[in-house]
């Protein structure tokens, strides 16, 4: 599956014209921007025994010349429990939207979730892991 013809020129028009104000604040608003989402995530994940969110450390940043805290585009949870084998069904059941570890190689105690979303669509994928992390918290099995 390609991209269509039609939405590679909307995004050539658009880096036309981030490229076109010199483009200066395109590295540090995307920077800020993920190190938010990974902060909230971290948040949400460290109230769970049930899940945990891959460990991340500071790296050497090329562009910006110093160590910075990684912030990838995507987030790998894993499910802790014996009997949560399939971490991508869990997620899925609870109407969050992943993608299965077995489709990167890895374990199916894996979920892949995407944080490059619009801000309105990461709220909303935030406000479905407070509710579905709360659950644990609170005492109910599963969604």
């Amino acid at each position: 599956m390609g991209v269509s013809r039609d939405k590679q020129l909307q995004v050539l028009q658009l880096l036309k014209v981030v490229v076109g104000d010199g483009g200066d604040e395109m590295f540090p608003f995307g920077y800020e921007t993920m190190k938010r989402r990974w902060e909230i995530l971290n948040k949400i994940f460290s109230m769970s025994t049930r899940f945990s969110l891959q460990a991340i450390k500071p790296e050497y940043c090329n562009y910006f010349k110093k160590v910075r805290d990684f912030t990838p585009s995507y987030a790998w949870v894993k499910c802790e429990r014996e009997e949560d084998k399939n971490c991508y069904e869990i997620f899925r059941e609870a109407k969050i939207t992943g993608r299965g570890g077995k489709m990167y190689g890895s374990e199916e105690s894996f979920v892949r979730l995407s944080l490059i979303k619009s801000q309105d669509e990461f709220d909303q994928l935030i406000d479905m892991l407070k509710k579905f992390i709360s659950q644990e918290v609170l005492g109910a099995d599963s969604i």
